[in-house]
């Protein structure tokens, strides 16, 4: 993965610590994309939206939730149901925003999770003040246009050095309290608390273990748990090739059909990195189950959100990769859509 790294680093901020950050500078609705939606007519919802492509965002005195709402009022009066997901995103390359919304049409499949853990352990205050503390970091660096990162150890290092200095400091307290972290993601009834040890797992000792936990957890009830697991999960899988092998693909193929974005997002980052033998049974997997989803996203305008569905796309094609690498650094997702049925958009 290469030019999307950044971007989803924005997304996943922006999900969990800010979904419409206050900011002085003057910024614009740059995309405005959908999932979800086979057999619905997006053309007419995206008509109906109370905001639009290259409008100022966000809209002056209207708090994130209030323009959920509007949103979801305008989506039900054209399909008679509410959307599955509202997201924005910040910042793209031109440091405007992103608007991703998931429908429920024919290529949406709810997803039936366990009720989820019940127990009382939690995370000592530390831990919780050292997330926030990486979470306020990176969102900081993000909206001020750092937001690169190297993944070659295993876990996401960024290049702003406040934030890196804090991600290494997450490191070392996940290798001291290793055992405690890992009863707090699958045992603790608190999804915050789960979500933080999620994360907190990803920078810890590289193991078997650690995989399986990480899978575990990538099938949460909690969005949060889920994002910050799956996210995990992509970064080592893509360093660490020997304990790759260890992550099924079905959970994440699962994910692909569900309401949420975050789920498209980091599954399809997984599921590239999982595709890089080309195993034919795990392509035919996703041609069977996942195809409508991945073409969707494919067609999604920005590049780097897309990037990840394009490159599973380009190899259940059968598209060499070398030359699937250059259609996607040319932004060319049209060759690649091209391999596939018209009827199946």
């Amino acid at each position: 993965m290469r030019l999307c790294l950044g971007l989803v680093i924005v997304v996943t901020l922006a999900v969990r610590a800010m979904a419409v950050p206050a900011v002085d500078q003057k910024r614009f609705l740059d995309e405005i994309d959908f999932y979800g939606y086979k057999g619905l007519d997006v053309a007419a919802v995206r008509v109906a939206l109370p905001f639009h492509e290259g409008d100022r965002f966000p809209p002056p005195n209207v708090h994130s939730d209030q323009l959920k709402k509007q949103v979801a009022s305008a989506v039900k009066q054209v399909i008679g149901r509410e959307p599955t997901d509202v997201v924005f995103l910040c910042c793209d390359a031109n440091q405007n925003f992103g608007a991703y919304i998931g429908l429920p049409g024919e290529s949406y499949k709810p997803l039936q999770f366990d009720a989820g853990p019940t127990g009382s352990i939690r995370l000592p205050k530390d831990a919780v003040k050292l997330s926030k503390t990486l979470d306020d970091a990176l969102t900081s660096a993000i909206m001020g246009g750092h937001g690169t990162e190297d993944d070659s150890a295993g876990y996401a290092l960024t290049n702003d050095q406040k934030a890196r200095q804090l991600q290494l400091a997450f490191r070392a307290y996940a290798l001291e309290h290793d055992e405690l972290i890992l009863h707090v993601l699958t045992s603790s009834s608190d999804a915050d608390h789960r979500a933080i040890a999620a994360q907190l797992v990803g920078y810890g000792r590289q193991s078997d273990g650690q995989v399986d936990a990480l899978v575990h957890a990538s099938l949460d009830p909690d969005d949060d748990v889920r994002n910050n697991a799956t996210r995990a999960l992509w970064v080592l899988a893509g360093a660490k090739p020997a304990l790759a092998q260890r992550v099924p693909p079905q959970p994440f193929i699962q994910l692909l059909r569900s309401g949420t974005w975050s789920d498209h997002n980091k599954a399809s980052l997984v599921l590239s990195a999982l595709t890089t033998t080309r195993d034919p049974k795990v392509l035919e997997e996703l041609r069977a189950d996942a195809l409508d989803s991945l073409l969707e996203m494919g067609r999604w305008r920005s590049v780097g959100h897309a990037e990840p569905a394009l490159t599973i796309l380009g190899r259940i094609a059968g598209i060499d990769e070398d030359a699937l690498n250059k259609l996607i650094d040319a932004a060319d997702a049209a060759t690649i859509l091209s391999k596939f049925d018209p009827r199946r958009f």
